[in-house]
């Protein structure tokens, strides 16, 4: 292989890579969060969750690629409103556009979307009850109409019950 195909490969891998990182406002908070509960879940581990063969999950899931999520205990993080108004100010800055804001289990949410020619891209979920602030970034889609479905399943992400 010469040199030249080498290095288009590696340039050509990092743009590949780039595309598809989480967004940089998720980085951020997570990185001034060093001690949130944090998971991270590819297309093929959120696959494995699903020991079941539940197929309604297994359609749920079926568009993502990669999925984020961080919790904070709000007391001890010192979590602001204007710190979560900065967040949302910065995903706008990201090209995110508000979808939703509902209420399930007690939270509070906010869901944005971020969509180019009619396609979803990607979705950010802000997730606050009265303890804890949640952020679910996910690279890919998820059918809108079973958005809630979704939240409920992260929110049961202590138990690891996902079928």
């Amino acid at each position: 292989m010469s040199l030249k195909a080498f290095l288009t490969g590696i340039f050509l891998t990092g743009i590949f890579l780039s595309a598809h990182a989480q967004t940089d406002t998720t980085q951020d908070f997570h990185e001034r969060h060093e001690e949130a509960f944090t998971l991270f879940f590819y297309k093929n581990s959120l696959r494995m969750l699903n020991m079941a063969d539940n197929e309604a999950f297994a359609e749920l899931i079926r568009d993502i690629d990669k999925m984020k999520f961080v919790r904070i205990d709000k007391s001890a993080e010192n979590f602001s409103r204007s710190e979560y108004n900065d967040l949302v100010e910065r995903y706008h800055g990201e090209s995110f556009d508000d979808l939703m804001t509902m209420r399930s289990n007690g939270a509070n949410l906010n869901v944005f979307i971020k969509e180019k020619n009619n396609t979803t891209h990607g979705l950010v979920i802000l997730m606050e009850d009265e303890e804890n602030f949640s952020i679910v970034d996910i690279i890919g889609a998820v059918p809108l109409q079973r958005i809630a479905e979704l939240v409920s399943k992260i929110q049961s992400t202590d138990s690891f019950e996902w079928d």
